[in-house]
């Protein structure tokens, strides 16, 4: 990937009076509405942020969140958490198989919901080193960060239906 990486040194972050955040490149250009986007956001969520205006016009990309300052680094992080909000599955109370879909009642790090994905090899998708993420029905994703951290009973819900 070639990315437009912007200069910290001549980029300006500020809000409009509106909320939406503008992002000014000296001496080149300004994007109003500008939303960010992480291009990794499950290996890398704070670096490589793209940045588009409201047209959905590419600003620039942000090597790392770390590089941008305060308050401006808050803004961007909030809107990031907004986009790729990915609540942490903690425990697994039951998984009910129906009519080629499951129902599972779980806890996350949000509380307790119950939600229904398609069948499981459509709806679970295994990351790696015990990370799993979990895609119901309506495209809501649910991370699983550490299979192992998770109590017995839940383990063992979740191998008898996997």
């Amino acid at each position: 990937m070639n990315f437009d990486y912007l200069d910290i040194a001549t980029t300006h972050f500020e809000r409009a009076p509106d909320g939406t955040l503008r992002v000014i490149v000296q001496e080149q250009k300004c994007g109003m509405r500008v939303e960010a986007r992480a291009a990794f956001a499950l290996s890398h969520p704070e670096e490589q942020i793209v940045l588009r205006d409201g047209a959905d016009k590419e600003v620039g990309v942000l090597q790392t969140l770390a590089e941008v300052p305060q308050p401006a680094q808050n803004w961007l992080r909030d809107q990031l958490e907004r986009r790729y909000f990915l609540p942490q599955i903690t425990g697994i109370y039951n998984i009910i198989e129906r009519f080629g879909s499951s129902v599972w009642d779980i806890e996350t790090d949000r509380g307790r919901v119950v939600i229904t994905t398609r069948q499981m090899h459509e709806s679970v998708h295994e990351m790696g080193n015990g990370r799993y993420l979990l895609t119901d029905a309506e495209g809501n994703r649910y991370e699983i960060k550490d299979f192992a951290q998770l109590d017995e009973e839940s383990r063992a819900r979740f191998v008898g239906k996997y």
